[in-house]
């Protein structure tokens, strides 16, 4: 009876194991999570979607919804339950006039980015754009433009949710001001956002790139990226990576810089503190937005992953010269490697109230994730450790329990992360929006009794 009420609702857009497509759309970017849906549908509108989250829930199926599937915790997917994938919807409207976006809730980064940039317009997205606009969205979002637009939610105008009663709502700070405050930081519990209403802004050509530093500057190159955004303008965001760098996978501190600011001598002056300590590669020149999203690359779906971030009210000494020894000591496994990536709080993001939304690290100074990427099964065990390793070294000098939320993977966790205050908040639109905690397949709040 399920696969036929889905099949009505999604005509020949129900996949189960035996599809010829069945392994492609399951797979997820996080290859440690090889799970096996029972039932994987597409829905391609609203209409669509309202009925397969009602099909799902009279059934009892435990559900997830994938956006990009680019989750590290696996919350793409359900074992033995049912996908509600949104790639099909994914379509992006520019207005440019009024710059704004409309967003489908399946797309990714490139596909914004793609159809903003044709106009000049840009807005704060994720700086891998194979992620999902949904996913980094609604846990926040961080990105190469925060510290001039702020952060990815900071530029949400409105969205459109479908909850767990199968209903549509409009939603922003007008009409429904507690649930707009929870989908900035923490929406990934209270339904499927159908579509993203973004703000964007002119962006031309940005001075930004990257600039690698070899092994014997591992440390001086951390500090200096410190002291970089110590008394960085709004336009500069950077952000600093310990990695296997080049065709020869040496040990190096690359620093990625996105200047969007048009002070000739600011530039100037960044350029020569950026040419202090020796470099190993310079790629640092004007270039399009679009050229700067790709300069992390693109990481093929189903290799191991397990990050590990905390935030940092500062990066002293002490704690610069305990990445450089964490990062020495991972381990390079053929083209895949152990790496920490710093990412820097200032400037808009910063001066949005703490209140305004679920966002918890407003005021922090730094994001560092231990990044570990491997192939062989054999290894997570080494790897997995390795990765909390970073987060246990920047433990002591943050205040905001585990770390960005789009890697967290229990509500205990993200209760540690919000707070006791915020966490509250939360789980009363959780028993408002979702009272049966059908959208569960996630880092959880539950809507039990606030405590």
């Amino acid at each position: 009876m399920t696969v036929s009420t889905l099949n009505a609702a999604c005509p020949d857009r129900v996949v189960g194991p035996g599809h010829p497509a069945y392994d492609e759309l399951r797979l997820l970017f996080n290859g440690m999570h090889d799970l096996r849906p029972r039932l994987i549908c597409l829905p391609r509108d609203v209409a669509e979607l309202r009925a397969v989250i009602r099909t799902a829930r009279e059934a009892g199926l435990v559900t997830a919804v994938r956006g990009g599937g680019h989750n590290v915790a696996g919350y793409a997917s359900v074992e033995d339950g049912l996908v509600i994938d949104l790639r099909l919807m994914s379509s992006v409207t520019v207005d440019p006039g009024e710059r704004v976006a409309t967003v489908g809730g399946g797309a990714t980064w490139s596909q914004l980015d793609l159809a903003t940039t044709a106009y000049g317009l840009a807005t704060t997205g994720g700086t891998f754009d194979t992620t999902g606009v949904g996913g980094l969205t609604l846990g926040g979002g961080l990105g190469h433009l925060m510290g001039r637009y702020g952060l990815t939610c900071d530029n949400v105008l409105s969205y459109q949710l479908v909850t767990a009663a199968g209903e549509v709502v409009e939603v922003d700070a007008e009409r429904d001001p507690e649930l707009d405050w929870a989908l900035r930081g923490a929406g990934h519990n209270f339904g499927v956002v159908a579509a993203f209403r973004f703000r964007t802004h002119p962006v031309g050509l940005l001075y930004g790139g990257c600039v690698a530093y070899p092994r014997a500057e591992l440390g001086p190159a951390v500090r200096l990226f410190r002291d970089l955004m110590a008394d960085a303008p709004d336009e500069l965001t950077c952000t600093l990576l310990l990695k296997r760098y080049g065709p020869t996978q040496v040990p190096a501190a690359v620093i990625c810089v996105a200047y969007s600011g048009e002070d000739e001598g600011y530039r100037a002056a960044l350029e020569k503190r950026l040419r202090g300590p020796e470099i190993l590669d310079w790629q640092l020149m004007p270039r399009s937005y679009l050229s700067l999203q790709a300069t992390f690359g693109r990481l093929a779906f189903g290799l191991r992953h397990y990050w590990s971030a905390r935030f940092a009210d500062a990066l002293p000494d002490e704690l610069a010269e305990a990445l450089v020894e964490r990062f020495l000591a991972g381990r390079w496994l053929g083209p895949f490697r152990d790496g920490i990536l710093v990412e820097a709080l200032h400037g808009a993001v910063r001066r949005v109230p703490a209140e305004a939304t679920a966002v918890p690290f407003r005021d922090a100074g730094f994001n560092v994730t231990g990044t570990a990427i491997w192939a062989d099964p054999a290894a997570d065990e080494e790897q997995v450790a390795w990765a909390r390793s970073v987060a246990d070294a920047v433990e002591p000098y943050g205040r905001w329990g585990d770390g960005y939320i789009n890697y967290a993977s229990t509500g205990e966790r993200a209760r540690k992360t919000f707070g006791e205050t915020a966490f509250d908040r939360l789980t009363s639109v959780k028993r408002r929006l979702d009272p049966d905690n059908f959208f569960r397949g996630n880092y959880n709040v539950a809507p039990s009794a606030v405590r």
